[in-house]
């Protein structure tokens, strides 16, 4: 990861989440805040899925021992991920403020629901739950692939597994 870009992030105590990546400056909307890093596992590998994304059917992306590690999950993000030639990027969607903490919403990479899927994020909006893709309501499902917010492989698993329109 870019040395100034690591500068602008900050990682914090939440409170209920334990620690979180803050920004140390404002960010506007479709701007690359940083990209996810770490190996290619499988999911026989994985022993603890706490700091992994789903980037394949069956394929994770691990830990990468950097900020990346400690986006939070929220009900109402101000990310989305982005698959890109760089790699999975989190970009702002909306403007972000200084000190304010930046998240994304799991669900939009998830096939199955995770073990541990109890959602602390306190949004007004919150669902209490962190839900596979596919059990999300539709018009959420919606907003996000308007939003370019959800992942091709996930796309392609909706059209071979979900026949019926979205």
């Amino acid at each position: 990861m870019n040395n100034s870009k690591v500068r602008e992030l900050v990682l914090r105590e939440t409170g209920k989440t334990g620690v979180g990546v803050f920004v140390s400056r404002e960010y506007r909307r479709g701007e690359s805040v940083l990209t996810f890093e770490g190996p290619h596992l499988r999911p026989f590998e994985i022993t603890d899925f706490t700091h992994t994304i789903q980037v394949g059917e069956d394929l994770f992306l691990g830990a990468s021992g950097g900020v990346d590690d400690y986006v939070n999950h929220s009900c109402n993000p101000n990310c989305v991920l982005r698959g890109t030639p760089q790699g999975l990027e989190l970009v702002a969607f909306r403007d972000i403020a200084r000190g304010e903490e930046l998240t994304f919403d799991y669900s939009t990479c998830l096939l199955v629901e995770p073990p541990l899927s109890t959602c602390l994020c306190g949004a007004p909006t919150c669902r209490g739950r962190v839900e596979a893709y596919f059990d999300l309501g539709r018009s959420l499902r919606r907003r996000y692939e308007r939003l370019n917010a959800v992942p091709e492989f996930v796309r392609r698993y909706g059209v071979a597994h979900h026949p019926k329109p979205l």
